[in-house]
């Protein structure tokens, strides 16, 4: 096991540079790298966004945390129309594509709507401005229409399937409110939908990230 900030330290060492990770030229002027950060619910992706961007600011380097989550629809919506989480269906795909173009691109800053898990519902919308390293966290940033377009470094979080289960589980339960049997059903179907929309994802990884019970984490490989 090595720490988050070893984590980082290898992230920038290996991945970011100009020799190693080539820059997209539609980027606007300034933005060098767009990371895509998916994988397992729950498996820290979003502490782990946060972290490398703090370490990016020690080390000189401007960098922003996009979270995703802020595109899904809301959770009655997808309930009437039966849509998974872990289906692209469920996120605003079109419209997440043209604000990321906007950033990303152009080099203009977004309102980026934000998603809270425990009502189901959107909040007020953060202003996201362009940086050198911009981190896209979420299932939907190695969904097709994002991969193709936007990163040009992937990384994808995985575990054992019961601690992959077990961590979205707790998270159901502790952040989302639900009961343990709830928590239960919504974690045995959603694995099912994790295995058919997500994990085929790590197809396309540059740098895979195992995930401990204690959401420890490990370099899996490159």
């Amino acid at each position: 096991m090595i720490t988050h900030t070893h984590i980082y330290q290898h992230i920038l060492e290996n991945f970011l540079s100009a020799e190693k990770t080539l820059r997209k030229e539609k980027y606007a002027n300034g933005t060098n790298y767009v990371l895509a950060v998916s994988g397992a619910a729950a498996s820290g992706k979003t502490t782990f966004c946060k972290g490398m961007i703090e370490y990016l600011g020690k080390k000189g380097l401007s960098g922003v945390h996009v979270p995703l989550d802020g595109y899904l629809l809301d959770r009655e919506t997808r309930d009437k129309q039966k849509l998974s989480g872990y289906d692209p269906k469920s996120s605003d795909i079109p419209r997440m594509i043209d604000h990321m173009k906007t950033l990303i691109y152009t080099g203009k800053s977004i309102d980026l709507p934000i998603y809270d898990h425990k009502s189901g519902n959107h909040r007020l919308s953060r202003l996201i401005k362009p940086a050198g390293v911009i981190i896209l966290d979420g299932i939907m940033s190695l969904q097709f229409e994002m991969r193709k377009r936007f990163p040009n470094l992937n990384i994808f979080f995985t575990s054992e399937d019961i601690v992959i289960r077990g961590l979205r589980l707790l998270v159901d339960m502790e952040e989302r409110g639900y009961s343990v049997f709830q928590a239960l059903a919504h974690s045995d179907e959603e694995f099912v939908f994790y295995n058919k929309w997500i994990y085929p994802q790590i197809t396309f990884a540059h740098l895979i990230i195992w995930v401990g019970e204690q959401r420890e984490l490990y370099v899996a490989s490159e």
